[in-house]
């Protein structure tokens, strides 16, 4: 990479960080739109901006701990700008193994100047140099004294969300979870449409390793994809990409040929594309989200893999539908959740999330299942799921829906893959936590609950 591109790459990423402070837009959105505005690039510099803005954002309680223990300036006093410079500069020194130490410092410094901080060049320059010339020696808080300061600063995670899944699912998984927040993660496709081994093969060709998941039959990781609507078969709908706790949510759905589903917050649509075509030929999907704009997805994803049994609309799941009453073989209810699952993907809900949205979430949950309730046939199913750990919106919820709505739980234990098979499959839930010391394919933190109606 060339000292012009990547003066040029770290401003973007820059920019990319301070919009992302104070905007509402999701992390992901901003670093799309930043590389299609500047598609011109080449792909390694595509690749350098967004792992160096993933990376800031990601680790940022930790990026601010190691500047706040060498610089007299905390973090919190800051200017933006420099707060963002900071965390980029330490982020290239302990992570990217790609840049060296003086190339960071002196990128830094640049950065400082083109943002007409020139008066804090020498800050800026001293504060990275000690930090480089002491990265082996960081002081972190007491790993067995104070566990909760530790696992927040190591794994760069707000306290409150560190003090709620110790609390609840035990010091060992939490920080398997949190290890696994921090891995790199492959890229899940779940090929609906195609022969996989021909896909494999073009990826091949295109310099993109596959592998085939422990998760499902027809899951695959793949690794160096430049973009997933330029892999070959995207256009022709060949696959979705969909995590495999998603897919193994819709596998253990039950979902017959013939069968009615309702998919209630469906977008961007994976389950309602696997259950399309679980219930082909003649079976519905009767596929909802909250706006136009999620439909949309829905559609697109649909029209792609030109499935003509799913049927789209504009819903809001906390609002009772008539026309639905008793219509469904198979309810979907994958709903709206705090996404602590997902923080891996999505760093920026760590940040954004508050410890009083649970309580609301899972509040909204139950409303939306006594609707989902309804819909379901007597005798037919509701998948409850979510993309969360926390036992308010998950076990808690599971529990209230069988005391109160007439429900029985299903045991899916053999629909499951080996490689997740849990004993509170035979009770009829599973919660899925990642574990960042294994060398298995990572998947997102998620809850599944399989129930029949009975009247």
């Amino acid at each position: 990479m060339s000292s012009a591109k990547a003066t040029l790459s770290r401003r973007l990423v820059l920019d990319i960080l301070i919009e992302a402070e104070k905007s509402a837009v999701k992390s992901t959105d901003l670093i799309k739109a930043v590389l299609d505005k500047n598609d011109y690039l080449e792909q390694r510099d595509k690749a350098f901006i967004r792992h160096l803005a993933e990376g800031c954002m990601e680790r940022a309680i930790t990026l601010d701990y190691i500047t706040d223990s060498f610089a007299t300036t905390k973090s919190a006093k800051m200017k933006s700008a420099v707060k963002m410079i900071m965390r980029m500069g330490v982020y290239q020194i302990l992570f990217m193994d790609s840049v060296t130490d003086a190339a960071a410092c002196n990128e830094a410094v640049a950065l400082a100047v083109s943002k007409g901080f020139s008066g804090l060049k020498g800050f800026v320059n001293g504060v990275l140099r000690n930090i480089a010339r002491n990265k082996d020696k960081i002081s972190w808080p007491d790993r067995e004294k104070d566990p909760v300061g530790f696992f927040s600063v190591y794994y760069s995670m707000p306290e409150w969300i560190v003090e709620l899944i110790v609390a609840e699912r035990g010091r060992d998984t939490a920080e398997q979870m949190f290890k696994a927040c921090l891995k790199e993660r492959n890229v899940s496709v779940n090929v609906l449409n195609a022969d996989a081994d021909k896909l494999l093969k073009e990826w091949e060709k295109d310099g993109i390793k596959a592998q085939k998941s422990p998760y499902g039959d027809s899951l695959y990781m793949l690794t160096d994809v430049p973009g997933v609507r330029r892999l070959y078969g995207y256009d022709e709908g060949a696959f979705i990409v969909q995590d495999a706790a998603s897919a193994v949510c819709a596998h253990v759905a039950g979902i017959k040929k013939g069968d009615t589903v309702i998919d209630l917050c469906a977008a961007p649509g994976g389950k309602s594309m696997c259950a399309a075509k679980a219930s082909a030929p003649d079976g519905k999907v009767y596929s909802f989200d909250i706006s136009e704009a999620k439909a949309d997805k829905i559609r697109e994803n649909a029209g792609r893999l030109g499935f003509d049994n799913i049927i789209t609309a504009v819903h809001d799941a906390t609002v009772f539908d008539e026309t639905l009453c008793d219509k469904a073989d198979v309810v979907i209810a994958d709903l709206p959740c705090s996404g602590l699952g997902v923080m891996g993907r999505k760093a920026d809900i760590r940040y954004r999330l508050k410890s009083e949205d649970i309580d609301q979430l899972a509040s909204l949950q139950r409303e939306i299942l006594k609707n989902a309730v309804r819909y379901v046939k007597p005798g037919g199913l509701l998948l409850y799921s979510t993309c969360t750990v926390s036992r308010r919106e998950n076990e808690d919820n599971r529990r209230r829906l069988l005391d109160e709505h007439g429900l029985e739980s299903v045991d899916f234990y053999d629909e499951l893959p080996d490689a997740l098979k849990n004993d509170t499959a035979h009770e009829g839930y599973l919660q899925l936590i990642s574990k960042g010391d294994e060398d298995a394919p990572l998947y997102d933190g998620f809850f599944i609950s399989l129930q029949r109606r009975v009247k």
